[in-house]
């Protein structure tokens, strides 16, 4: 699909690089990337820092098989076939013909976004087709497991603040967090300051933002302010 090309030839060759530019001057020892689609950005991110270990999880089963047989050659990357959420359990994601734009969240048919959407992909469904995945949490997933000097990547098309509040008792430990913000309604109940303000109580700053050159979103980078490692 064109479209999906030039989507995808921006993020790796300009937005992704930008933001990992910015971030090489900070000590990572840790990626855990939430939504890592086919790696994009992780196999970005290696090409600038090296680092001792990467967390990739992707629920869609096509897309999970193209991550894992391209990040095969990658000793120190854990990949898993999984949702994160809040709690343990399953849930209903929504596969869209853009794939990198599926999603655990409502989506919101009335979207003025969503309509400009399904034209450019030449669809006229709001999705492919829904399965249930696993879902499990950052609070399950990491509790026993050492998150010094730690990059959480958060991209899950308006699912953020869910990740987010399955992670409450692991925010302390982790330093940056990357979450996508969104400039549309194309999800059902999105609010994005819930996840800004909730970052905010648990001693993050909001340190830069990185608008997406077609201006549907932007990628903001936290840091807390509380996290000794």
């Amino acid at each position: 699909m064109y479209f999906e090309k030039v989507i995808n030839y921006i993020d790796n060759k300009y937005h992704h690089k930008r933001i990992i530019k910015f971030l090489t001057s900070y000590k990572i020892n840790k990626l855990i990337d939430v939504g890592s689609h086919k790696g994009e950005f992780i196999e970005n991110f290696l090409k600038f820092k090296k680092i001792k270990s990467v967390y990739a999880f992707e629920p869609q089963i096509d897309i999970y098989k193209i991550l894992k047989k391209k990040l095969k050659k990658y000793k120190n990357i854990k990949k898993k076939n999984i949702a994160l959420d809040k709690k343990l359990g399953v849930k209903k994601i929504f596969i869209s013909k853009l794939s990198s734009t599926s999603t655990l969240s409502l989506i919101n048919d009335n979207s003025l976004f969503l309509k400009i959407k399904k034209f450019l992909i030449r669809d006229k469904k709001s999705f492919l087709k829904s399965y249930l995945v696993k879902t499990t949490s950052i609070d399950i997933f990491f509790k026993k497991i050492d998150l010094t000097n730690t990059l959480l990547k958060i991209d899950v098309e308006g699912f953020e603040y869910n990740v987010l509040l399955g992670s409450k008792n692991t925010l302390s430990r982790i330093k940056y967090i990357i979450i996508e913000k969104q400039f549309s309604n194309l999800h059902k109940g999105y609010n994005f300051k819930l996840s800004h303000n909730y970052l905010l109580k648990n001693n993050f700053i909001l340190l830069k933002k990185f608008k997406f050159p077609l201006l549907n979103f932007e990628d903001r980078l936290y840091i807390n302010t509380n996290c000794k490692t």
